[in-house]
């Protein structure tokens, strides 16, 4: 295997990152804002080149709002009644679902739209539809259901910060073209960065309480790998096409959750377990991201991957 091959395989860092974070452990107070400042790094690499037209707006519409069903919907609605088994033993976990649960999607959806032969064009402008639609459900999920704890406009700052920032950054980097395996290298170096920030935090908690997060690693599996399967069996069985499917799948599993995680320690300082569910949620749905997309090429292959199989 070449240098590039494993600089562009998210698996590589997902390894690397939980092995580093157990080494390394917490760096201090300044981890939140760092992690805050990676993921706004992360994002303005990955909304890099991607661009769209009014045709693609009008024609891509409809779908944009059932990938908004999707994330503030499905996605959201798994985490709540995943954090539900938490509420009452562990209230700050239950925070920290909250956290999860009202996060947009992470940008990685377009790369998981990519790879896997979705419909990139499609998830760009449901990516657009559906952080507009954040900034006003982040705050209302977490007023709802965690009430004054956390100040509604102190999220919509993060939220427009994490938003407006990587596209500002934009409009000089659109000018310059940057290959593909050199955006996928840095955007999984801040995935490595975001696991060794994050778990790091929480090393301590995590050796200390294996049992638990055992526990939450299950809910994580089941919130992505369940979510996932029944979903994709479910679009499958009803003729839905395939690269929309994809990109919907994507949209019900992999939340922003370095920007809750992120959110957690800013915002709940106070609560250092709250961001515990985040940083499980980020590290399977990493590994979630690396196993679908090997299976999806048997499960449910895109035409010109049928033509190889049946050769």
């Amino acid at each position: 295997m070449d240098f590039w091959s494993s600089a562009t395989d998210v698996r590589v860092f997902v390894v690397l990152g939980i092995i580093a974070a157990f080494c390394i452990g917490s760096i201090g107070e300044a981890v939140a804002t760092i992690s805050l400042v990676v993921l706004i790094a992360q994002m303005t690499a990955s909304l890099h080149g991607l661009h769209m037209d009014r045709g693609g707006l009008r024609k891509d519409l409809v779908p944009s709002l059932w990938s908004l069903v999707c994330c503030f919907g499905i996605s959201a609605g798994a985490a709540l009644a995943s954090g539900l088994v938490f509420m009452d033993y562990y209230p700050e976990m239950w925070y920290g679902w909250v956290m999860l649960a009202a996060a947009p999607p992470a940008v990685s959806v377009i790369t998981v739209a990519l790879i896997m032969k979705g419909d990139v064009g499609m998830g760009a402008v449901a990516m657009a539809v559906i952080y507009a639609f954040a900034l006003g459900l982040t705050s209302l999920y977490t007023f709802v259901f965690i009430g004054d704890a956390v100040s509604p406009l102190e999220i919509l700052k993060y939220v427009v910060l994490f938003i407006v920032v990587p596209v500002v950054l934009n409009v000089p980097l659109g000018r310059v073209n940057i290959q593909k395996k050199y955006k996928v290298f840095f955007i999984n170096v801040m995935m490595f960065l975001l696991l060794v920030l994050s778990l790091g935090k929480n090393r301590d908690f995590i050796i200390g309480n294996c049992g638990i997060v055992l526990v939450l690693v299950v809910f994580c599996i089941l919130r992505t790998f369940a979510v996932s399967a029944v979903m994709l069996w479910y679009l499958r069985s009803h003729g839905h096409s395939r690269e929309r499917s994809v990109v919907y799948v994507a949209f019900a599993v992999w939340k922003n959750s370095g920007l809750a995680t992120s959110m957690c320690m800013i915002l709940l300082a106070g609560m250092p377990a709250a961001a515990l569910p985040c940083a499980v949620s980020l590290v399977v749905e990493a590994v979630w991201f690396a196993i679908t997309n090997h299976q999806m090429a048997k499960y449910w292959p895109a035409e010109a991957e049928e033509v190889v199989i049946k050769a």
